[in-house]
């Protein structure tokens, strides 16, 4: 999986689970100027993740998506340098103390 693929399986996600929660309004800040660009051109999407992104459309949920400069986000950097070294999928409830 690439990065790009990654960022937008990570979108999909939180809009399906902001679905699963009745969440109405969701703003999407991206480092990746190209997942920004998805949110205008869904020809970028990859094929295999189509189907479920046009279905995040239909959720009803009111969605901005903008961009902001990695060093704009250390705790989204710090996150993600965590998530690499994890061998699964992991929830946090709360922010881990490493992020502080």
């Amino acid at each position: 999986m690439s990065i790009f693929e990654a960022e937008l399986s990570t979108i999909i996600f939180a809009l399906e689970f902001a679905a699963k929660y009745n969440w109405v309004n969701l703003w999407v800040e991206s480092d990746s100027s190209t997942t920004v660009l998805a949110f205008k051109n869904s020809t970028l999407i990859p094929v295999h993740l189509r189907n479920r992104w046009h279905n995040c459309f239909q959720l009803g949920i009111t969605i901005i998506c903008s961009h902001i400069y990695r060093e704009g986000n250390c705790r989204a950097d710090k996150m993600a340098s965590l998530g690499h070294d994890l061998p699964d999928t992991v929830w946090f409830d709360v922010l881990p103390p490493s992020l502080y």
